[in-house]
Order: C-alpha cells, then structure tokens, then sequence
C-alpha cells in the first residue's frame, strides 16, 4: 500500500499503534492530535484517508468528519472510537464517514478497512467525473 494517511487521536499511544500498524504495511503516516490541527495538516498535504478518533479536545470526530467533508470530500474518513453508540455509528455514517470501528480494534480488520478506503479514493481520484447523483 504505497499511500498516506493521517490518523487524529488525542491517545499519543493510539496513534502510535496505527502509525506502526501501518508503516508495517507501506504506508506513509502523519499525526494530529486533534481536529483543529488535522484540518492545517490537510491544507498542507494530501492523503488518501483519514483515521480519526470520536472523542478528542477542541475539534471532536463529527466535527473534524463534518467540516473536512465539506472541502475533501473524496477522501474516505474511518471513525474509530471506544465510545461508539449505534446512535454515533449511524449518525457518522449519513454524515459520510467510510466506515466506523469500535476500540479496541482487530488488527486484521483495520487493515481491510484501510486497503478498502485507499482502493475507494483511488477508484474516486481516477473518475472525478462520477459522483454521486
């Protein structure tokens, strides 16, 4: 998998998990510890998915999911969170959340999900013609 993501979580050790998990597999990855920050981190570069967590200071997940949206809206956002309710499950998926993981997660199922969102962007990236009607 020769992409970069970007995983926000306010868990220093969340977040290195996934950078390890990731970089295991090819993956470039850079880190924010919010949303606040992830929002300057994405002006800045380009990724071809988003891992966030739900709960985090400043600019929360259905915030940081909600306004990226609005200007990248061609990159697939993974909401994984420990304080998952089918009520937050389903309102991050009409929102247009890629997919949504409870904490803690199998590792072999996060990575199914990421190499699904990275096969997604690209079919996106190669067809920008083709949105959603």
């Amino acid at each position: 998998m020769n992409s970069h993501i970007l995983v926000i979580d306010d868990e220093a050790n969340i977040r290195k998990v996934l950078k390890a998990l990731l970089e295991q597999e090819g993956v470039h990855v850079s880190e924010a510890k919010d949303g606040v920050e992830a929002l300057s981190l994405l002006k800045k570069d380009s990724f071809q998915t988003i891992i966030t967590d739900l709960r985090m200071p400043n600019l929360d997940g259905m915030g940081f999911l909600e306004a990226s949206l609005k200007q990248y809206p061609d990159i697939p956002i993974i909401i994984v969170t420990a304080h998952g309710t089918v009520d937050s499950a389903v309102s991050a998926l009409k929102m247009g959340a890629f997919d949504y993981i409870s904490k803690p997660f199998d590792k072999t199922e996060m990575i199914q999900v990421i190499k699904k969102a990275l096969s997604t962007y690209q079919l996106k990236s190669k067809n920008p013609s083709d949105k959603e009607i």
